[in-house]
C-alpha cells in the first residue's frame, strides 16, 4: 500500500529549532523535517551528500566562502566532505534527504566528490519547470544515485513507472493520485493537497489527475 504523510501536520510537532523529525523512507533514503531558526555550527559529512528542500521561510547555507539563501521550493546539494553551516533569522521549515548507507562504487558510476570541489548551487524548482510542456519530468539534480525531478501539469497525466522506490511531494495544486504495484494490482488512489506526500515501491505505475495547475517533486532511489 502507499505510505502517505503531511508536512503541515508534521510541522505542528516541531517545537525546538533543529529538532529532527523522520518523515519517510524509500529504498535506503531517509527524509527528515526540521525547524531552522538560529544557526547550526560548521560541520561535514564524509560518507554522504545531503540535499535540502526549503519548505517555508528563508534558509542561508555557508560553505567554502560561498553563501546562498534559499526560498520555499528551492533545493541545494551539499557534497560529501564539504564543511558547511546553515541558519535562519526567521522560523523556517526544511526537508533533508540523505542515504542510510552509500552504494557500491566499484563500477565507477557514482564517483565520490572530493571535499570542496563542487560549488554550491540553488535549484529553483518552479523556474526550472517554466516553459516546459505539461507532464514532462525535468531532472533537477542527482546525488548518490538519487534522482530529483520536478513535474508540472494540469488535467490527466500519462502513466509513469517508478524505476526505484519513490517519494512524491505535492508542492502546488491538488491532485488525485492513482497507482498500481506488484503487491496490489488493483489501482490504489487518494487525494494529495500541498505538502502531502506518498511513497511508492519499485515497479509501481502511477499517474495523477487535477483540475488546477499542479507541481510535484518526484525523488527516486535508482541505486
Amino acid at each position: 500500500m502507499i505510505f502517505r504523510a503531511s508536512i503541515p501536520e508534521i510541522r505542528e510537532s516541531l517545537v525546538l529549532p533543529f529538532q529532527i523529525h523522520p518523515v519517510a523512507r524509500f529504498g535506503s533514503v531517509r527524509v527528515y523535517a526540521y525547524r531552522s531558526h538560529g544557526e547550526v555550527a560548521r560541520h561535514r559529512h564524509p560518507e554522504f551528500d545531503e540535499v535540502f528542500l526549503v519548505y517555508e521561510g528563508l534558509v542561508t547555507f555557508w560553505a567554502d566562502h560561498q553563501e546562498l539563501t534559499l526560498k520555499p521550493d528551492e533545493l541545494i546539494r551539499i557534497p560529501q566532505g564539504m564543511a558547511h553551516r546553515s541558519g535562519s533569522r526567521v522560523p523556517s521549515l526544511v526537508l533533508l534527504f540523505r542515504r542510510d548507507f552509500m552504494p557500491e562504487r566499484r563500477n565507477g558510476h557514482f564517483p565520490i566528490s572530493e571535499p570542496g570541489t563542487d560549488p554550491l548551487m540553488t535549484v529553483r524548482i518552479h523556474e526550472q519547470l517554466q516553459g516546459r510542456p505539461d507532464f514532462t519530468p525535468v531532472l533537477l539534480l542527482e546525488a548518490n544515485a538519487v534522482r530529483y525531478q520536478g513535474i508540472r501539469g494540469n488535467g490527466r497525466s500519462p502513466e509513469w513507472e517508478a524505476r526505484g522506490p519513490s517519494f512524491l511531494l505535492l508542492l502546488r495544486g491538488e491532485i488525485a493520485l492513482e497507482a498500481t504495484g506488484p503487491a496490489w494490482p488493483e489501482p490504489v488512489s487518494g487525494i494529495l493537497a500541498p505538502g502531502e506526500l506518498a511513497v511508492l515501491p519499485r515497479g509501481a505505475r502511477w499517474r495523477w489527475e487535477g483540475q488546477t495547475p499542479s507541481v510535484l517533486l518526484w525523488v527516486e532511489d535508482i541505486m
